[in-house]
C-alpha cells in the first residue's frame, strides 16, 4: 500500500467486539497497538461499541500510551464523544484532546444529501463548543468524503468539499479510487480547496450568516499582514435541494473589513472578481446544493512590505 502512495488505516474498537462483531481490544490494547506498529499502520480508528462509556476515558488514554510507546507515529482518530451524543454534558474535547488526533462526535455519515445537510446542521449548532477545541493536533472529524459515490451529485461534492475546507476538518476520501469519475476526481484534487482546508492556522471557519435556505462561513486564513489581520474563505451555502438561491451580503457584514480591501476569486469557477473592499456588495447565485467558495486575499498581505506571519494567538 505505501509503494501505491496510500497510507495504511485500520479499524479497531476498545470495547470486547468491534461494531461488526469482530474481536475488540478490550484487554488487550498494549498487544494490539505494537501489532499495529509492526505492520506499519499509518492511522488507527478506535470505535467505541461494546464497552461502558464510563471507561472511555481510561480507555482511550491506554491506547494512546500504548500507541506512543510504539515509537510509531500513527494518527489516532478516537470515537469517545459520538457514543456521548445524548450526554453533551459529559464530552470534555479538552480532556479528548490530550490522548486522540481528531474524533468523530456524530452520526455516521452515507451517500445521501440528507446525511451530509444533517451533519453540517450538527456542526453550526455545536460550533461554539467546536471552535475553541480545534486546530492543529487536534481535530473535530465530520466524517469521510463521500465525493464520488452513487446519490451524490457535483453540486453535494463541492459543498461537502467546500464546507470541509472552511473547517479545516480531516479530508479522508471513502470511495473506489479504481472508478470514480473524472468530475468527482478534479473535485477531490481542486488544489486551491485544499489550501484552505490546510491552511496553517487550521481554525474552524464559523456560521456567520444563516436563514432557512441560505449559510454563510467566513474562516481566517493566511496571508495576513503586520498589523496582524487576515485573509479570509468564505463560502455561501444552499440548502434547498430544488432552487438556486440569489445571494448578496456587504463584505464588512461578515466581518471582511481591512479598509485596502481584498483579491476576491471563486475557487471553483476561477472567476476573479478583482479588489473588493468593506463596502463592496457581493453577489452570487447558488446551485440547489451547491456552494460558492471564495478566497478573499488580505489587499496588504500582497505588498512587498508584508511579513505573513501566522498568529497562534486567533480568537475566531
Amino acid at each position: 500500500m505505501h509503494d501505491r502512495g496510500l497510507n495504511f488505516g485500520i479499524y479497531e474498537d476498545y470495547g470486547t467486539k468491534t461494531c461488526g462483531g469482530f474481536p475488540g481490544s478490550y484487554g488487550y490494547v498494549e498487544k494490539d497497538a505494537q501489532t499495529f506498529a509492526d505492520w506499519d499502520v499509518d492511522y488507527l480508528k478506535l470505535d467505541g461499541c461494546w464497552i461502558d462509556t464510563d471507561k472511555m476515558p481510561a480507555g482511550y488514554k491506554q491506547m494512546e500510551e500504548a500507541l506512543n510507546k510504539t515509537g510509531r507515529s500513527i494518527v489516532y482518530s478516537c470515537s469517545w464523544p459520538a457514543y456521548l451524543i445524548d450526554k453533551p454534558e459529559q464530552v470534555d474535547y479538552k480532556l479528548i484532546a490530550k490522548s486522540c488526533n481528531l474524533w468523530r462526535n456524530f452520526d455516521d455519515i452515507n451517500s445521501s444529501w440528507k446525511s451530509i445537510a444533517s451533519i453540517i446542521s450538527y456542526y453550526d449548532h455545536n460550533q461554539d463548543k467546536h471552535i475553541p477545541t480545534h486546530g492543529p493536533g487536534q481535530w473535530h472529524d465530520p466524517d469521510m468524503l463521500v465525493i464520488g459515490n452513487p446519490g451524490i451529485t457535483e453540486d453535494m461534492a463541492k459543498t461537502q468539499m467546500s464546507i470541509w475546507a472552511i473547517w479545516s476538518a480531516p479530508l479522508i476520501m471513502s470511495n473506489d479510487l479504481r472508478t470514480i469519475a473524472p468530475v468527482f476526481a478534479r473535485i477531490l484534487q481542486n488544489r486551491d480547496v485544499i489550501a484552505i482546508n490546510q491552511d496553517p492556522m487550521g481554525v474552524m471557519g464559523r456560521l456567520v450568516a444563516n436563514t432557512t435556505n441560505i449559510g454563510v462561513y467566513v474562516k481566517p486564513i493566511v496571508p495576513g499582514d503586520e498589523s496582524g489581520g487576515h485573509s479570509y474563505a468564505v463560502a455561501v451555502l444552499n440548502r434547498d435541494e430544488q432552487w438556486s438561491q440569489d445571494v448578496s451580503f456587504v463584505l464588512s457584514d461578515i466581518g471582511l473589513k481591512a479598509s485596502s480591501g481584498y483579491v476576491v476569486e471563486d475557487l471553483w469557477t476561477n472567476v476573479k472578481y478583482g479588489i473588493m473592499r468593506p463596502g463592496d456588495k457581493f453577489s452570487t447565485r447558488v446551485r440547489p446544493t451547491g456552494t460558492t467558495l471564495l478566497r478573499a486575499t488580505l489587499v496588504d498581505a500582497l505588498r512587498p512590505y508584508r511579513n505573513n506571519r501566522i498568529r497562534t494567538d486567533y480568537v475566531f
